[in-house]
């Protein structure tokens, strides 16, 4: 196991998955829809109507546990923007000290261990949402393997007025859906990411704002016992319904995204399992055919050109 590489996934798990929760927030605002579409060749996520950038950056063949990059498969034809982030991709890797990312694909169980090479998906985008600014990131799974993209949005930024109670309300929730080596040092970062003072004594850690003051206490295996210190306010009653009035009959102008197949499921950006590896969502069909599953290697392999409106991805 590549320890480097756990302790980056433990440094920033606890702000990606705040931005993971703020990403399906804003979906269930804007009445996006359940089911999602992906083109490859333009690079675009769609839920409905709605629809940002998205560039994809690899998948996990789960039959071998390989990872094979999206510009390593040179088949996909991908945006000019999404082969670029090969090189931001490459460049993060050797700047960071994990060389064996560098390369086309990589073996995951020697880097991960048995445990986190289950989550390979979203060790890669928490890491990268982070490292290189995206705002979050989408696993779209297909029969054989997931695949990742990264999303960037302007609609997607925020300021959060009260990180002490946002921090309480989110880090309990983070265990049930990933798996987190370290909870003290999670927490630890994902407090500092909020720009607060964090202090530790005989294995408690207090977090303040320079007024109130938030203590964990952790158990026998380092995972999180307690955080107390913050009163949680009452969520808001919802606002009582507006009149309906009868809308004005016109028919519709919006175009549906070209070679991509709904896929039906919905969005999940972090998984809600029991078994740390398994994301909530369904098989989805993408844009990209992903790879084979069929040759297993230690290293991946070159990837079977894709069928078109089939999804992206591995080997």
């Amino acid at each position: 196991m590549d320890e480097q590489l756990v302790a980056l996934f433990n440094r920033h798990v606890g702000t990606a998955f705040d931005r993971q929760l703020r990403f399906e927030a804003f979906l269930t605002r804007k009445n996006a829809s359940e089911e999602w579409e992906y083109n490859h060749e333009t690079a675009t996520l769609a839920y409905g109507k709605l629809a940002f950038e998205a560039p994809l950056v690899g998948s996990h063949a789960h039959n071998n546990h390989s990872w094979l990059w999206a510009w390593s498969d040179k088949h996909l034809r991908l945006t000019l923007t999404n082969r670029a982030l090969g090189d931001a991709v490459r460049a993060t890797w050797h700047h960071l000290g994990v060389h064996a990312l560098g390369g086309p694909g990589v073996a995951l169980e020697p880097l991960l261990g048995d445990v986190l090479t289950e989550s390979a998906v979203h060790i890669f985008g928490v890491i990268l949402t982070r490292e290189l600014g995206y705002d979050a990131y989408q696993v779209m799974p297909y029969d054989g393997g997931e695949a990742l993209v990264l999303i960037r949005d302007e609609r997607l930024k925020f300021t959060e007025k009260h990180p002490l109670v946002r921090i309480v309300t989110t880090f309990p929730l983070l265990p049930r859906g990933m798996p987190v080596p370290d909870h003290k040092a999670a927490l630890t970062a994902y407090a500092r990411d909020y720009g607060l003072a964090v202090t530790e004594q005989d294995g408690t850690l207090k977090i303040t704002d320079g007024k109130d003051e938030l203590t964990a206490t952790f158990d026998g295996m380092g995972r999180v016992a307690t955080l107390e210190g913050i009163a949680v306010p009452e969520p808001e009653p919802p606002a009582k319904p507006a009149k309906k009035t009868a809308p004005a009959k016109k028919k519709s102008a919006a175009k549906k995204m070209p070679a991509a197949k709904k896929a039906k499921t919905a969005a999940k950006p972090m998984p809600a399992a029991k078994k740390p590896a398994k994301p909530a969502a369904k098989k989805a069909k993408v844009a990209a055919k992903p790879v084979a599953a069929k040759k297993p290697a230690a290293k991946a392999a070159a990837a079977k050109k894709p069928v078109k409106k089939k999804p992206a991805g591995k080997k």
